[in-house]
C-alpha cells in the first residue's frame, strides 16, 4: 500500500479554488487596501486580464460574484466598468440571519449582548446628537404613541426599534453600528408572539416610550450618568416582556 508523500493532503485530493474566485478575493483585497470608495472604479476588463492573465470570461465571472455580494455595479458603455458600491446592511445581516437560522439561538442570548451593546452605543452618542437628530428621537416616539392608539402591535415594535436606529446613525463607530443594527434587525424578526394579551403589550408600549422619552432628555442635558443608567433599564425591561410573552424568536428568522 503506497503512502502518502510528505506534505500531501490525506483522504480526497485537494481541490484547487476556481481561478474567478481567487480574482474576486484579490479585488476585495485591492478595494480595502487602497481605501476605495462608494464611485470609485476597478480597472477595466483588459486591464484585468492583463494582470491576471486570463480570459475575459474569468474576469466577468470574478465581477460578477463581487455585483452578487452588492460590493459593485457594473456599468455598460464607453465609460463603463465595476463602481463600487456602498454594501447595504440589510444584504449582510440577511446571510448573518440565514446561518443563524441554523443555531439554536436563544431569546437570553440575544439580550446577554443587547444588554452591554445599546449602553455602549448611547454612551457613543450622548454629546454628539445635534438639535435636528432629537428632533427625529422625539418624532419617532410620538409615531410609536400614535400606533399604540390605533392598536397596530407591529408597526410598535418597529418604530420602538427605529429609536435605536436613529442612535446608530449618530455612532462614531461603525463596528458597534454594525452589531447593534444586526441585533435590531434580529429582534424585527420577532413578529410572531405566542401570548395575544393586549395588556401586556400596551403595558410594554408604554414602557418604551416612556423610556425613550427619558434618554431623549438625558441626551438634551447631556447627562451621561442618566443615558447610562435609563438605557441599562430599558434594555432590562424589554428582556423581562419579551421573556414572559415567550416570544417565537426563530419563526420568521429567514424572513428579510
Amino acid at each position: 500500500m503506497k503512502s502518502n508523500p510528505p506534505g500531501s493532503p490525506r483522504g480526497p485530493a485537494a481541490r484547487r479554488p476556481k481561478l474567478s474566485n481567487v480574482i474576486a478575493e484579490d479585488l476585495l483585497h485591492w478595494i480595502a487596501r487602497d481605501r476605495l470608495h462608494p464611485g470609485d472604479r476597478l480597472p477595466n476588463e483588459k486591464t484585468l486580464m492583463e494582470h491576471y492573465q486570463c480570459a475575459k470570461g474569468t474576469v466577468r465571472e470574478a465581477l460578477r460574484t463581487l455585483e452578487v455580494q452588492g460590493l459593485v455595479k457594473m456599468q455598460t458603455g464607453p465609460n463603463g466598468g465595476a463602481v463600487i458600491q456602498p454594501v447595504p446592511i440589510d444584504a449582510v445581516t440577511q446571510q448573518l440571519r440565514t446561518f443563524l437560522h441554523f443555531e439554536e439561538l436563544s431569546f437570553e442570548q440575544v439580550y446577554e449582548l443587547r444588554h452591554s451593546l445599546e449602553v455602549t452605543l448611547a454612551l457613543s452618542v450622548a454629546g454628539r446628537l445635534n438639535g435636528a437628530q432629537l428632533v427625529r428621537l422625539e418624532a419617532n416616539i410620538e409615531e410609536c404613541a400614535e400606533a399604540m392608539a390605533r392598536d397596530d402591535r407591529p408597526a410598535v415594535r418597529r418604530a420602538e426599534l427605529a429609536f435605536h436606529d436613529i442612535l446608530c446613525d449618530s455612532c462614531p463607530n461603525p463596528l458597534l453600528t454594525f452589531m447593534c443594527r444586526f441585533i435590531n434587525g434580529l429582534l424585527r424578526d420577532l413578529v410572531e408572539y405566542r401570548s395575544e394579551r393586549l395588556e401586556e403589550h400596551n403595558a410594554f408600549g408604554r414602557s418604551n416610550i416612556e423610556s425613550h422619552r427619558k434618554l431623549v432628555a438625558a441626551f438634551r442635558n447631556k447627562d451621561t450618568a442618566a443615558v447610562s443608567r435609563v438605557m441599562a433599564d430599558h434594555i432590562h425591561e424589554a428582556e423581562t416582556f419579551m421573556s414572559r410573552l415567550d416570544a417565537a424568536f426563530r419563526s420568521n428568522m429567514l424572513g428579510g
